[in-house]
């Protein structure tokens, strides 16, 4: 009986080492993603500040991409208007919805 126990010993020991050694291949992995997604946030801020530095003046190697960032800037102005124009457009709808059920209900009286 004992030769089974420490055979069952030895298979529990080796499963807990390689759930340890797991665990630890998963903590170090989620380090790596947290850390890539921190370095990912930080080019974000870099080229946000290097557009609202050098927007006007970048460098030439750069220039390219300032006209494509200024280009959807205007795309998202345009949009932010139409969207102004479509919301009041739908509001006003909406009140002559509202217009037009007091004036039934009114009949109705």
């Amino acid at each position: 009986m004992s030769d089974i126990t420490e055979k069952i010993a030895d298979t529990i020991n080796i499963v807990a080492d390689k759930a340890r050694e797991y665990g630890e291949i998963a903590r170090l992995q989620a380090l790596i993603k947290a850390e890539e997604a921190k370095k990912q946030e930080y080019y974000y801020k870099l080229g946000k500040k290097y557009y609202e530095i050098y927007k006007d003046a970048p460098a030439s190697d750069l220039a390219e991409y300032m006209t494509k960032l200024l280009a959807s800037d205007g795309k998202i102005a345009d949009y932010k208007e139409d969207l102004k124009a479509a919301s009041a457009k739908e509001k006003a709808a909406e009140e002559d919805t509202d217009d037009l059920q007091e004036e039934d209900n009114s009949a109705d009286d």
